[in-house]
């Protein structure tokens, strides 16, 4: 999807002086170093399971980024005007929550036939060490896109029409509440939907439908299922009953539908998915110091047992690899 505006700004905050802006004039070059660089932003951004998903609510219409995107789309406002707006109140955020922050913003717009999505990243630079022309070793920065990166990302298109759906992805700050409580005032993102209940009654629906699968079919059927939702997931795209329906194998759609829409509240047919309750659907796994167990969940109670009183498992048959192990241990 082809970049149409790309501008970048710095903030400086530390705890014995004011917010310093260094804001950019123009905008960049939207093709080249800005596509490389936003495709591997949104990568780290969608790859995180702590994205949340919300909307603007009536209430905080009055917030600055629904604003200044309501502006921009007229054509009231320029892109660099819209980011220096929303720089420069960060920036008095900052010097009112009295937070410490260096970091680069990188403001996005991309835009095809079907989508127009806005993305807002805060990075910041990390330090490391090279070798230059002359030879000598000298630092050298790089852009952190590891746990220091937090954004929002806005479906500008489901927004027009959809004013109660989830179009607004938002990854948080990490280990900074006033930094955090910032960021949610600045972008105004609200209405965060509760994805692990609805994940889990979505799921309630799926294993109602199992009860019609043929046996032998069953874990087939919970795999495509999953593998379905994890790919809509990873494309930060609502899960929708029609679609899951049509690309499971040998199911009725309509049915499966209509079962599936009876566990959601409400009857939704739409759901933004919850990864970690999707893995625990198809598999189990614990990890301590020196212990980690991971099996599919169709094993319990056949190759796995579970005995609540002892707390213990009992595993018939053992992976070839780990059963050589254990011989040549027992040998030696």
């Amino acid at each position: 999807m082809p970049i149409t505006h790309a501008i970048t700004h710095h903030i400086r905050r530390n705890t014995e002086s004011g917010t310093e802006l260094s804001l950019r004039p123009n905008e960049l070059n939207t093709e080249g170093n800005s596509e490389a660089l936003l495709g591997k932003l949104k990568n780290s951004f969608l790859s995180r399971i702590s994205r949340e998903h919300g909307s603007f609510s009536s209430e905080d219409e009055a917030a600055l980024l629904p604003r200044q995107l309501s502006a921009f789309l007229s054509g009231e406002l320029s892109f660099t005007q819209l980011s220096s707006t929303m720089m420069e109140s960060l920036g008095k955020l900052a010097d009112e929550k009295k937070f410490e922050l260096d970091a680069h913003a990188l403001f996005f717009v991309e835009k095809s036939l079907d989508q127009h999505m806005f993305y807002l990243f805060i990075i910041r630079l990390s330090e490391s060490l090279t070798i230059n022309d002359t030879l000598d070793i000298a630092p050298t920065y790089a852009i952190d896109t590891g746990p220091a990166l937090f954004g929002i990302k806005v479906d500008l298109e489901e927004w027009k029409v959809r004013k109660d759906y989830a179009y607004l992805s938002l990854l948080p700050p990490r280990g900074n509440p006033a930094l955090a409580e910032s960021f949610y005032t600045l972008t105004g993102f609200t209405n965060g939907i509760d994805k692990q209940k609805s994940t889990l009654a979505f799921l309630e629906g799926v294993e109602a439908f199992a009860k019609q699968v043929p046996q032998e079919k069953v874990n087939d059927y919970r795999n495509q299922v999953v593998e379905y939702c994890m790919e809509q997931e990873e494309k930060d795209a609502p899960v929708e009953l029609q679609g899951l329906a049509k690309s499971v194998e040998g199911i009725n759609p309509d049915e499966f539908v209509r079962i599936v829409a009876n566990h959601a509240p409400e009857g939704e047919q739409e759901l933004m998915v919850d990864r970690r309750s999707l893995r625990r659907y198809v598999k189990f796994a614990g990890r301590e110091k020196d212990l980690a167990i991971s099996f599919n969940s169709y094993q319990l109670n056949k190759r796995v047992q579970y005995d609540v009183d002892t707390d213990t498992l009992s595993i018939s048959g053992l992976p070839k690899a780990l059963r050589d192990q254990l011989l040549d241990h027992l040998k030696s």
